[in-house]
Parts: C-alpha cells; structure tokens; sequence
C-alpha cells in the first residue's frame, strides 16, 4: 500500500429536479437571500450572486461564483450544481464541509432525488518515477508509455458503487490524479454524512493499494 500526501482536491455535486422548476416556482429572490445568510447559509455576497433570465418558464439560471472563484453554484430550471475546487488544507476541507452542510440543509431536496457525487484529488509521490513505477503495475501492453487505472468499487455503507480513476497528474508534478465518481440519495443527516466523503474516497483508493495521508494542517 502506497501513502501519499494530497495537494490538491475538490467537490462537485449535480442534483436534477424531478421536473423542471417554473421561474416563479423556482422563488429564487427568496433562495439567493438565504445563500447569503450567515448564520444559516453559505456566506455569500450579494456581488457574487447573478441572475440570468430570458422568460418566464424555464430559460433563467442562477450562479454565483465565491472562494476566489474556486467556488461555484448554478441553479437553473432542470438542476443545481454546487462545486469546490483548489482546496489544500484541512481548514479548507473544514470550510467545504460547512458550505456543502448548509447547502443541503438550505435547499431540504426531494428525498426521491439523488446527488451524483464527484471529487478529485492530486495526490504526489517523492518522484517521478516512484509515481510511474507504482503506476506501472496496471498496464498489461509494453507499449504503453504511461499506465492508470479505472475500476468501480463497493465499500462498506456506502450503497452505490464508486467509480474510480487514476492517472498521472497534469497539474501536480509526480502526483497521481485521483477521480471519484458515485450517487447518494437526499435524505441524510448531512452534518455527519458529508463529513465522511474523506473516508469514502480512501477507502476506494485502497482498492488499488494507494492510502492517502491527512490532510495538511497548512501550506
């Protein structure tokens, strides 16, 4: 089993709308107010927040941009989107978990409706070649310059499967790029829920033998 720092990561999550929300349905004055409380929201500012509309039925979208545009949120007639992305540190995993806690919390979806769950991570070896002689052992083709894997993995309490992928990183130099991808239903208790993705994520790296350190307290 190979540990490896993380440098990078990220978050995204897509949740569709059992059917598309009317503009006047959607009360989207009412949902940009609440995504700038404080107290209960996600701390926006009402700068950050634009509305595009072209009519009354289902042409309009939302989006905000926030964390140095590392952040972002799209609400539109058919989904919403909200994504994190450069995070380095455990303050700002600390950070993302408040944001996506309240989030959830704000919007109190559907139950019926699922999230489609994506994250990311760069996670860096002591070299180059460390990475790519670790790497190595997926490829079954000499001929292959450079190997990675890409696999779905069923963990304990987690009831999709995980898809995985991992590949060298063309942002972090001798990391690995490790990609996430699986669903959850909206009816969890979303503090503690979404406070486990970390563990979710390692746990499917594990499968192919790659564990990842915590996260790092500072750059």
């Amino acid at each position: 089993m190979e540990i490896v720092p993380i440098e990078v990561f990220g978050l995204h999550t897509d949740i569709a709308f059992p059917q598309p929300q009317s503009y006047a349905a959607a009360k989207l004055d009412q949902v940009a107010t609440s995504l700038c409380n404080t107290q209960t929201g996600i701390s926006l500012r009402p700068d950050q927040i634009r509305l595009r509309r072209f009519d009354d039925l289902f042409d309009y979208e939302l989006k905000a941009a926030f964390f140095g545009d590392n952040g972002t949120l799209i609400y539109n007639a058919e989904r919403v989107k909200l994504g994190v992305r450069n995070a380095r540190t455990q303050g700002d995993w600390n950070v993302i978990h408040q944001t996506f806690t309240r989030f959830y919390t704000l919007m109190d979806f559907d139950e019926k409706t699922q999230t489609h769950l994506s994250a990311h991570a760069h996670a860096k070896f002591e070299s180059t070649e460390d990475r790519d002689k670790w790497l190595s052992q997926f490829s079954e083709n000499a001929l292959l310059s450079k190997s990675g894997a890409l696999g779905y993995v069923k963990i304990p309490d987690w009831d999709k499967e995980v898809r995985v992928l991992i590949e060298p990183s063309n942002l972090v130099p001798s990391a690995v790029f490790c990609a996430f991808d699986t669903q959850f239903a909206n009816l969890q208790h979303w503090e503690s829920f979404l406070g486990s993705l970390p563990s979710v994520m390692e746990n499917s790296a594990n499968y192919f033998e790659l564990g990842f350190e915590p996260f790092k307290e500072k750059v």
